[in-house]
């Protein structure tokens, strides 16, 4: 007898079927998101033919990556409408009849959402701009070169200041806080998506608007004082080190809670 929550190859069909209808339903969006800093391309370089004097010139390193940032963005917005045909009376009674159990669907989702989307943009917008600087040296070196050696002089930054001010700053230290965020960004659009029929998107930012005013409410009746005293750079250390640490935890939590309540909404869905 299967089991009725987790089965590994009942699994697996119900992914692949899902990747299948991912690309099948938003293969366009996706090519449009990924390929923006080819379509950046393109503008800049029609412009310098036409306005500059017939002058080929690809886009310089900021607008690639201000594009890049963009699309992001505009990436996190779109998980609103992944998932969210499973609200229309038709198309989501056919997914509840899909043979795999609620939790399965679920892990599908979020494996989807977290993993195999951001990895598949951040590939293809990539890879299609480093093809781009190989190609064509007016566009100069590429965003991952760009990454890279942003990384390193930061890194680089930490060391000098860890040996001036004995502190122990790394790059790492501030992942974990970028990772939860991210996880919660991508998470809360999705849940929103599967909440709300219509203007899905303006629904996510009506919760945002009324979470940051109870917030700020809040934070008002309570005197909340961010401020903080240092007296040396070891001791402000301390203070960065214990408030990043609480932003990290809130964010984590938050992402856990709205991967909850994707998984109640599914487990409550009906037409």
């Amino acid at each position: 007898m299967k089991n009725e929550i987790f089965n590994g190859s009942r699994f697996w069909n119900y992914f692949k079927y899902d990747a299948t209808q991912m690309g099948r339903n938003h293969m366009r969006a996706a090519i449009g998101i990924g390929l923006s800093g080819l379509i950046l391309y393109v503008i800049a370089v029609g412009v310098g033919l036409l306005f500059n004097g017939g002058e080929w010139s690809g886009p310089p390193i900021k607008s690639r990556f201000f594009i890049f940032y963009l699309a992001s963005v505009i990436l996190q917005l779109y998980q609103t409408r992944t998932y969210g045909y499973l609200t229309d009376k038709r198309k989501g009674s056919a997914w509840l009849m899909l043979p795999a159990s609620t939790f399965e669907k679920w892990l599908s989702m979020i494996i989807m959402t977290l993993i195999v989307i951001p990895v598949l943009f951040l590939v293809v917008y990539l890879g299609s701009d480093a093809i781009l600087a190989a190609l064509d040296p007016t566009v100069g070196n590429s965003l991952l070169y760009s990454f890279g050696h942003g990384m390193r002089d930061v890194a680089d930054e930490f060391v000098t200041i860890n040996g001036e001010y004995n502190t122990t700053w790394s790059i790492g230290f501030f992942l974990p806080s970028l990772i939860a965020g991210f996880c919660f960004n991508y998470l809360f659009f999705l849940l929103c998506g599967l909440l709300f029929k219509k203007h899905k998107i303006l629904g996510a930012f009506a919760i945002i608007f009324v979470a940051s005013s109870l917030f700020s409410v809040v934070a008002s009746m309570l005197d909340i004082n961010t401020s903080v005293e240092v007296n040396d750079f070891a001791d402000a250390e301390l203070q960065i080190r214990h408030i990043m640490n609480t932003v990290t935890w809130v964010a984590v939590l938050l992402a856990a809670g709205v991967a909850g309540g994707i998984y109640w909404r599914l487990k409550t869905l009906k037409h």
